[in-house]
């Protein structure tokens, strides 16, 4: 099929991965980076270069991101007669539907066949859409990478520091353990938390996660209530030979098994009593690191979400 894919064409962005498994499954795709091109020409030649793009491409199917930077006019031109879907990935903002650029989503959402969501799909159906669930995923290319000092530590963490609950809880961690924080925006907790001052993607993410005994998940404030919400760092994370630990729900719990893919937490206790057990033993740590890695290098990667997408019907789990 001919597959035209609007969205980020940043390689470690999801379109981007999206596209890659789309080629290697044999499929002609086009990749068209709306916010890229609004910002060299402006929205209004962006409207006009997006619809004639697509009409010359000629797609037999339209894989939507957010389309922050295109007027539902242009979307509705886009998809028209054309089998689609919007992928979201972002945290759950269903719940203020009024937010300027969740009310945009929502509106392209509402013009593709299937709103795929990584979670809280009946939230997201009660706004009026077609929500499906599909568990984000990582990109199969994602390995780990030789363990080095400069990115060592007990337990790492990767991410931004917008939200002060994600903040507490490394900061209550780090009292006990050996913590190291990657990101940006941390700088409020610097005195509180051992904060590397930088992000990392790539080679570097995947060398974090190969030389941290423990890789750290913390849900944000917005995704507290999840049930089986799972971003694609979990993912990433495990394929880049990290060793995950993380907030287990009942849906994430189906996902991956306690103890034999990754290990779950539910409060700071058992949190730390987690990190304590493997920290303390090496043998079993790398056991369950592998087998995690390899489970989701088999089912978990955008390779393996193509059916599904193409389907435009919601996830079926494979464990």
């Amino acid at each position: 099929m001919r597959i035209l894919i609007v969205g980020s064409s940043n390689p470690w962005r999801m379109e981007a991965a999206v596209q890659r498994a789309l080629k290697r499954a044999g499929h002609t795709t086009l990749l068209m980076d709306d916010r890229r091109v609004k910002r060299a020409v402006g929205r209004a030649v962006t409207q006009r270069w997006v619809s004639t793009r697509a009409r010359q491409f000629r797609p037999d199917f339209v894989v939507l991101s957010k389309c922050l930077a295109l007027d539902l006019d242009t979307v509705t031109e886009v998809v028209r007669g054309v089998p689609s879907v919007l992928w979201y990935h972002d945290a759950a903002y269903f719940d203020v539907p009024e937010r300027p650029d969740v009310a945009h989503v929502i509106g392209a959402g509402k013009l593709a066949d299937t709103f795929f969501v990584t979670g809280f799909e009946q939230e997201w159906r009660a706004l009026g859409l077609r929500a499906e669930f599909l568990p984000a995923a990582a990109d199969q290319s994602v390995r780990p990478q030789p363990p080095c000092p400069e990115f060592a530590s007990d337990i790492s963490f990767t991410g931004t520091g917008y939200d002060p609950s994600r903040a507490e809880f490394l900061a209550r961690l780090s009292r006990q353990f050996q913590v190291k924080v990657w990101g940006t925006q941390w700088e409020r907790w610097r005195d509180s938390i051992n904060w590397s001052g930088r992000p990392v993607e790539g080679t570097d993410f995947a060398r974090v996660c190969s030389s941290s005994k423990i890789m750290l998940g913390i849900l944000p404030a917005v995704m507290m209530q999840a049930s089986n919400a799972a971003s694609d760092r979990m993912w990433m994370t495990m394929l880049a030979g990290g060793f995950y630990l993380g907030p287990g729900t009942p849906g994430v719990e189906q996902m991956l098994l306690d103890g034999v893919h990754c290990a779950w937490y539910t409060d700071m206790q058992s949190c730390v009593a987690q990190a304590e057990r493997y920290l303390g033993d090496a043998a079993l740590r790398e056991r369950v690191r592998v087998e995690g890695e390899r489970f989701v290098r088999a089912h978990h990667t955008y390779d393996a979400r193509v059916e599904t997408l193409l389907s435009r019907h919601g996830w079926v789990n494979s464990l």
